[in-house]
């Protein structure tokens, strides 16, 4: 949804206000000026079209500014008239640099909101134009009656004589001529504003059509984070706890015959059983790692650069000038998506180097990894080679964007923007604990708690 969405809960403005007021006044001075400026400009360089293609160099500026004007409209639309403002969501390109920010103004020239827009922006200044005209007239009417009156204290047009009272009455009358046509300016800029900019059953449509899609992808990539847990436990945990159980039934049955050789079966279990539990926790970090719970981000994507088989250098800036911390959310997404990217980079980039920036913002959070391979990265969806779909699809849940440039020999770069909700500055930074203090699950449940002389047997028996 545009930024620009009032939410349910907002206060409910009155209909008028000192800024709609306000904007009538605003709209008619842009109605003497930038209307016709804009107007001619347009006109001129359709024009100038057949003219070896001319008049591009008065539209594309047009179009460029017009894109600016219209995000402030539909802002003035929410702050004066405080109107709920539903728009379609727009294409992104996924080519990135020049080539798409260029793919992404088209993709917004070719959206009926943006014309809609256009169209409004055009016939709210006319609106205003026109009740602005009524105003000035008005208000110069009432001024010159109410100077006459107190200067020479009657006027005499032909035969007609108006007497100071006369007078007064007119400069009264124009005073609120003047009054209410700012009043049914600000209404029908109002109206204006309702009709083109607050959006239709079709826009609702759309946006409900975008919703699904971004759930299915939420759908998807649970899926696949499913099927790599059920592979991992199957093809890797489940024949070594197998193996485990067959070690040690063999050293049962041969305890009493074979003491000997028992031992050296009991010892290989244990060593087995360490195996085990190196893999389980290797699965606990994949699902979810306990550091980035405990210690945030920042110190989680420092012990993946500290892992990676390559080097890596980590930028992460996560002050957004609000002391919040990161929702779950989006810091398992940003976390997995630099963790699935540094291992396609290992097993199939032969890069020599790789950079990871992170990057949070009042709204958004931006995650870029680049390294230096044979690039050639593709989505694909064939089941065969599926990991950037499958981050395609994680990061789309959380209503952000990825995108991937991979020319065929010049390395890859990935650029995940991630939408931040206002909700997640209410999360606080975890505290430190200070010396001497317990943890708090502890005083809760004191059976968590261990002798010293169990705690120090246990980790005898694990060596």
């Amino acid at each position: 949804m545009d930024d620009t969405t009032v939410p349910a809960t907002a206060p409910q403005r009155p209909r008028l206000s000192a800024s709609a007021l306000a904007s009538v006044l605003l709209g008619g001075l842009l109605f003497y000026s930038w209307f016709w400026i804009s107007i001619t400009i347009f006109f001129t360089g359709l024009g100038s079209l057949p003219a070896l293609g001319t008049g591009l160099l008065l539209l594309i500026p047009w179009f460029l500014v017009m894109q600016v004007i219209v995000r402030i409209e539909r802002r003035r639309a929410v702050a004066v008239h405080r109107l709920s403002v539903i728009l379609p969501p727009t294409r992104r390109s996924r080519r990135g640099g020049f080539r798409g920010w260029l793919s992404d103004r088209w993709l917004e020239f070719c959206t009926g909101a943006f014309w809609r827009g256009v169209l409004h922006h055009h016939l709210a200044m006319l609106v205003a134009g026109a009740f602005f005209t009524l105003f000035v007239i008005a208000v110069w009417l009432g001024w010159t009656s109410a100077d006459v009156a107190l200067r020479q204290g009657a006027l005499q047009l032909g035969s007609l004589e108006l007497s100071r009272w006369m007078l007064g009455i007119v400069a009264l009358s124009c005073a609120v001529v003047a009054g209410i046509s700012l009043v049914l300016g600000a209404l029908a800029d109002r109206g204006v504003a309702r009709v083109l900019v607050s959006g239709s059953e079709e826009d609702l449509r759309v946006q409900v059509a975008e919703l699904v899609e971004r759930r299915q992808g939420a759908v998807d990539a649970a899926s696949q984070e499913r099927l790599r847990i059920e592979r991992d436990l199957h093809d890797g945990v489940q024949p070594r706890l197998v193996n485990l159980a067959m070690t040690l039934g063999i050293a049962k049955n041969t305890i009493r015959t074979d003491p000997d050789r028992a031992t050296d079966l009991v010892g290989q279990a244990h060593s087995e059983a360490k195996a085990v539990m190196t893999d389980l926790r290797q699965l606990a970090r994949g699902i979810h790692p306990a550091v980035l719970t405990d210690r945030g981000l920042d110190a989680a994507l420092s012990a993946l650069a500290a892992r990676s088989r390559i080097p890596v250098e980590l930028h992460v800036d996560l002050h957004d000038g609000r002391g919040a911390r990161l929702d779950r959310e989006r810091e398992a997404v940003a976390y997995f998506l630099v963790s699935e990217a540094l291992t396609n980079i290992a097993k199939h980039s032969e890069a020599e180097h790789a950079s990871v920036s992170v990057r949070q913002t009042r709204d958004t959070v931006e995650v870029r990894i680049e390294d230096d391979g044979r690039g050639g990265a593709q989505v694909h969806r064939d089941g065969l080679s599926t990991g950037l779909a499958g981050l395609t699809d994680r990061v789309r849940a959380t209503g952000g964007r990825l995108e991937v440039a991979s020319p065929v020999g010049g390395g890859t770069v990935l650029l995940a923007v991630l939408p931040v909700p206002a909700r997640s500055a209410a999360v606080p930074m975890p505290a430190a604990p200070r010396p001497g203090t317990q943890n708090p699950q502890n005083t809760q449940n004191p059976q968590n708690t261990q002798d010293p002389q169990t705690i120090q047997n246990t980790k005898e028996a694990l060596r």
